[in-house]
């Protein structure tokens, strides 16, 4: 298996920012992992609300929205990996905070500026560390072989968390959470990270949102509008997934299995990715969307862990086919490296909208249907949501302003 892997995903030569990049996204996600299924769970479990739960998500990008572009100011002043290493602090003191809201109630109104905070220092800048460092011709591969190899370490986290969870509570595996995730930023200084300070301007990247042209396209950002679905997975759908299965290692169990299997799907699609000509990237991505909102409307007969299991292998499989055809434009997509940082803030910017539009719908739809009737309304809103994904390699065409 080593050497399979490394002969078909790794055999050319890696950036040593690539390398370090690998290590230090893998034990982050070990760290994130050991929660990430638990979080909307905790919250919900404080106050046994689905309106709270999504009315905090709601809140929390929309500040990402608004404050995403100062994390490209700060990237391109200080540099992509001196960013990830600024957004650990804001991790860890959003996971303190969680872990003390019980206590302190009025914390609930802080950790989304926290949680803020570590989203527009990290995202933009791995975003466009990556970018600039992967391989021409191999960003597929690289793609699924750093999923793969962070797969690796998130096999036993949610296993971990679940037990911990058991044993001792949320407030333990927050603190646990948070030393691994200092841990994480120490590959990043293995060596001396080469940049060039430039100026990133805030109002021309909301300009390019609100006005595409050139190589920023409103079918572009529509498209990822879908990554709406990803917010509701995260949150709605583990809230669903503890009411059924009702046990954090269970559930820590269940979410390994399908991070094995789903990972191994991602290796292929990954090189497939990398060999498709732009025709075939497009059927492969539309068949895949259909295939993703097709699971969307099979979730609220998810009755017991089996059915739970072959759903989400079945979402997260079909999701491989969406994201890694996505990617591999994102990261071609700028020229260069500010080229590269300006089109990852149109990207975040507009997956930020996807997922705080639909956060505020399902907020207000919480409000109106409960029980069994939310439950279908909520699934079969984002299966639909998911076909914004479409507009990608759609032929709709806008007219664009000029620079």
């Amino acid at each position: 298996m080593p050497n399979f892997f490394t002969n078909h995903y790794l055999k050319h030569n890696l950036r040593r920012e690539i390398s370090e990049l690998y290590v230090s996204v893998a034990i982050k996600n070990f760290a994130f992992s050991m929660i990430a299924i638990f979080e909307p769970v905790y919250i919900y479990k404080l106050y046994g609300s689905l309106s709270i739960v999504l009315l905090y998500y709601a809140v929390a990008y929309t500040l990402y929205f608004f404050l995403v572009p100062f994390g490209a100011k700060a990237a391109a002043k200080y540099g992509f990996e001196h960013c990830i290493f600024y957004s650990v602090p804001f991790a860890i003191f959003y996971f303190l905070v969680l872990s003390q809201i019980p206590n302190l109630w009025w914390l609930i109104f802080l950790a989304p500026l926290l949680s803020t905070g570590y989203k527009l220092l990290f995202w933009p800048s791995y975003h466009t560390d990556f970018a600039h460092y992967s391989k021409s011709g191999y960003k597929g591969r690289e793609l699924s072989a750093l999923s793969f190899i962070s797969t690796i370490a998130m096999i036993i986290g949610p296993i971990i968390g679940g037990i911990i969870l058991t044993k001792f509570g949320f407030e333990v595996l927050f603190v646990i959470i948070s030393i691994v995730s200092l841990i994480s930023i120490v590959p990043l200084f293995t060596t001396k990270e080469k940049f060039i300070p430039h100026k990133f301007s805030y109002r021309k990247a909301v300009r390019r949102f609100v006005k595409p042209y050139g190589c920023y396209k409103r079918k572009d950002s529509l498209a990822y509008f879908g990554y709406g679905e990803e917010l509701i997975s995260m949150t709605i759908w583990s809230i669903f997934i503890f009411l059924v299965i009702k046990k954090f290692y269970l559930m820590g169990i269940l979410a390994s299995i399908i991070v094995i299997l789903v990972s191994v799907i991602a290796l292929y699609v990954g090189k497939l990715v990398d060999i498709l000509e732009r025709k075939e990237k497009r059927k492969l991505l539309n068949y895949s969307v259909i295939l993703l909102s097709v699971s969307w409307f099979l979730r609220p007969f998810a009755l017991n862990w089996l059915s739970i299991l072959l759903i989400d292998i079945f979402s997260k499989g079909s999701k491989t086919g969406v994201i890694y055809p996505l990617y591999t434009f994102i990261y071609s997509a700028g020229g260069d490296n500010n080229g590269f940082l300006k089109y990852v803030i149109f990207y975040e910017m507009s997956l930020t909208t996807g997922k705080m539009l639909i956060a505020w719908i399902m907020f207000f739809i919480s409000l109106f249907l409960a029980g069994s009737t939310f439950w279908f309304c909520a699934f079969s809103v984002t299966g639909l949501w998911s076909l914004f994904f479409l507009f990608k390699f759609s032929n709709l065409q806008w007219k664009s302003s000029s620079q």
